[in-house]
């Protein structure tokens, strides 16, 4: 059961930070969505997800899409280190704090994404959770779990 949380996980991570990173050098955020929202319905369409399923699939995308979407229209962070950095004296301190925060930030992401797939495996079928998990071994491998374990 564990196993299958931790790849659920991996999964809709993977999913979202690819199309993320991707989206933003390629199109911005509406690629992002469009790309996000093509590999979560394949994934409903494979699985044979329900409608009631869907309904809670679509929400957790929609809630992870817009907690990407917030943190993406950040930009302060880029011009507050190329501030410190043309200084003629770094302010590591002040590097470190911007780090702190984005190390928080991301923290908070994984929490969220975590609390999403949550709610997607909760409505999932024991088959339906097999299914998608040989889905993403075909497509990714199976390297035994995070850390190579």
């Amino acid at each position: 059961m564990t196993k299958t949380i931790l790849v659920s996980v991996g999964i809709l991570a993977v999913v979202v930070g690819a199309g993320a990173a991707w989206a933003q050098k390629h199109g911005g955020h509406h690629m992002m969505k469009h790309m996000i929202s093509a590999r979560v319905e394949e994934a409903e369409d494979y699985i044979e997800a329900t409608p009631p399923q869907r309904a809670v699939i679509e929400q957790a995308r929609d809630e992870v899409i817009k907690a990407f979407e917030t943190r993406m229209k950040n930009k302060q962070t880029h011009a507050q280190v190329a501030g410190l950095l043309a200084q003629d004296k770094l302010d590591v301190d002040a590097l470190n704090r911007i780090a702190d925060q984005r190390a928080d930030d991301v923290r908070e992401m994984g929490h969220l994404v975590v609390a999403e797939v949550a709610k997607v495996h909760a409505v999932l079928t024991p088959e339906q959770r097999t299914k998608l998990l040989q889905r993403f071994k075909e497509r990714h491998g199976d390297h035994g779990g995070f850390g190579g374990e």
